[in-house]
């Protein structure tokens, strides 16, 4: 059995470059804090979830109700309104027509598509809000599990055994299960709705924690975490999913903007919760913490979370079933029951004896092969690459070059998450009002609620216009990170290049996430799960490699080679911006030809 140390270095001595460590024995009052670490542990989640499910029991009792009321008088009024003019428009359709036809010709193609007649949403603007905030808040299992055990990575290095470099190991098999597991949750949270998928996510995400909480060598170590990036990889996935379900293309920025505020805040706030964690409780309660958090989350989402899969409930018009309920749904459909709402026509699955449809990971695994979304996964992951190796190599530079502790190398992470937490909030209104620039210069019209027609619109180009700043903006991030850590100038400068990194690689992050819903609509778990893939492969080879790239050049010069590959990515860009909406309607096209060849087939096969 291991006995646990806690590491304590004294921060002048490395400055000095005397790399002396003490490894201190716990003293009593110390072993007494750290077995108060599940209790304290469990304070900030209990308190979050005692909050967030009392303002959920008012908002989904009272905003979707008056949504849902809203839907059933417009559908009431339209159907009036169309009675009692009939006469009036027969008599004028002759006389209109010609009229209609010049504008119709004057117009482009765009603006003459049609927009769907029903709200692409019964939820209202309050009700996706607060959706999309409870699902950014559970997404924050993901970056917190991979970011909280970086603080104290040295000391289980320490205690266990091994090498800062086996250390590593543990993030880069970590991102691995990462990359599988949303294939199978993604598809099946399209097919079988997006609480299931939610709570099976939480119900592992627990079991990993508790078994890391316990284990005691390296080989757990890295099973175990293992099965921690199994449950909560896919809370991103799912997150995005959600997004697609409730907003139109329109106004698709800011709410992406607003879920992608909590994964990417993750970065700044697992490593100082963590940081603080390993310091007075031992790093162990890091994984009681987490295991506590995903079972608040758990309870939530079980009572008050709503169904949103448009394979499910269509616009959120239709009551689920089974398993797609919440309790408060039950309650809700009892005093609904006997109202009927407007529905988009999207099919759905909702048989009250369906079975759990058998996730299919190649349907994920497929989009990779289309040329547009393939293209734009290898930009996505490789970019996002620079952020997974800088935030990786945090605590190995920041030991050598200031002798940081576990806390102190924690509070460092607070720059990069605010950088991104800042083009979180603020690029999705620019990418929002950067679509309705372009929808006013082609006379697109916009309605409010209403998905429009992108078969003929440049959404590619509107989109990775705002991206090409962010990417500057990150390139320039990392090669300040790695030359001012290499010049151990004062901590202020690698803080700014970590604020910069983020701002940067969360603007592309955000938006090329997007774009790709944006081209999946009707498989927005399983795109959003194939850029996952993509990423976190990326993401495992360069947090495997970073260190000894360190070692063998200097962080100033690893660092200027991911910059350099960067810069040949703008290319890349540029590429999709000028033949995306080409590649895009030659995919329908073909996919278009099967559909009638299948239905051909179907036809004048013999009964």
């Amino acid at each position: 059995m291991l006995q646990e140390q806690h590491c304590t270095t004294i921060p002048g001595n490395h400055m000095k470059g005397d790399n002396q460590t003490w490894l201190l024995s716990e003293s009593s009052g110390f072993a007494s804090a750290r077995a108060a670490a599940v209790p304290a542990g469990a304070l900030l989640p209990t308190l979050v979830a005692t909050c967030i499910a009392i303002s959920c029991v008012r908002r989904l009792m009272n905003t979707r109700k008056n949504s849902r009321a809203k839907s059933l008088i417009t559908a009431h009024s339209s159907t009036t309104d169309v009675s009692g003019k009939a006469s009036e428009e027969n008599s004028v359709a002759t006389a209109s027509s010609s009229t209609t036809d010049v504008e119709k010709t004057a117009q482009s193609p765009t603006s003459t598509c049609p927009v769907s007649g029903t709200p692409y949403s019964v939820f209202g603007q309050g009700m996706k809000k607060w959706i999309i905030f409870v699902v950014s808040v559970s997404a924050l299992i993901s970056p917190f599990g991979a970011t909280t055990f970086l603080p104290a990575l040295n000391v289980v290095s320490d205690v266990l055994g091994i090498t800062r470099t086996e250390a590593n190991i543990s993030i880069t098999t970590y991102m691995i299960a990462q990359a599988i597991a949303p294939a199978f949750i993604g598809t099946l949270s399209d097919n079988s709705g997006r609480r299931l998928s939610f709570i099976l996510c939480f119900i592992i995400f627990i079991i990993g924690n508790i078994g890391l909480a316990l284990q005691t060598n390296y080989a757990a170590l890295l099973v175990l975490r293992m099965v921690q990036a199994v449950g909560c990889t896919a809370a991103v996935a799912l997150t995005f999913a959600v997004v697609a379900d409730l907003t139109t293309s329109a106004e698709r920025g800011k709410y992406m903007g607003y879920a992608g505020a909590g994964i990417l805040a993750g970065p700044a706030l697992g490593p100082t919760i963590g940081g603080l964690l390993a310091q007075y409780l031992g790093w162990r309660s890091i994984f009681w913490f987490l295991a506590i958090f995903s079972g608040a989350l758990l309870v939530l989402f079980i009572f008050f979370f709503p169904e949103t899969c448009r394979k499910v409930v269509g616009n959120g018009s239709i009551p689920p079933t089974g398993v797609n309920r919440s309790v408060l749904s039950c309650i809700q459909q009892r005093k609904l029951s006997k109202q009927q709402f407007d529905y988009d026509g999207t099919k759905t699955v909702k048989s009250p004896g369906q079975k759990v449809a058998f996730p299919n990971p190649l349907v994920a695994l497929s989009i990779l092969f289309e040329k547009e979304s393939g293209i734009m996964l290898l930009y996505n992951g490789l970019f996002f690459t620079g952020m997974m190796v800088t935030i990786t190599s945090i605590p190995d530079l920041f030991e050598q070059a200031y002798g940081f502790n576990e806390l102190e190398i924690g509070l460092c992470y607070i720059a990069n998450g605010a950088g991104s937490f800042l083009s979180s909030l603020t690029m999705g209104h620019v990418v929002d009002w950067n679509f309705r620039r372009h929808a006013k210069s082609i006379g697109m019209p916009i309605i409010k609620g209403k998905q429009q027609d992108l078969s003929n619109f440049p959404i590619e180009r509107l989109r990775l216009q705002v991206v090409i700043p962010g990417h500057i903006i990150g390139i320039i991030g990392l090669l300040m990170f790695g030359w001012t850590v290499h010049f151990r100038t004062h901590l202020v400068g690698p803080e700014i290049a970590l604020f910069v990194t983020g701002f940067g690689v969360a603007t592309a992050f955000n938006i090329t996430n997007g774009l790709l819903l944006d081209l999946h609509r009707d498989r927005a778990a399983a795109s959003t799960a194939a850029g996952n893939f993509a990423r976190c492969l990326m993401s495992a080879g360069g947090s495997a490699a970073i260190l000894p790239m360190c070692r063998a050049m200097n962080p100033g010069w690893a660092f200027t080679s991911f910059a350099l590959v960067y810069v040949l990515l703008i290319a890349v860009v540029l590429w999709v911006m000028r033949d995306g909406m080409r590649w895009r309607q030659e995919l329908e096209e073909k996919k278009r030809v099967k559909r009638e060849e299948a239905e051909n087939n179907r036809n004048t096969s013999p009964v």
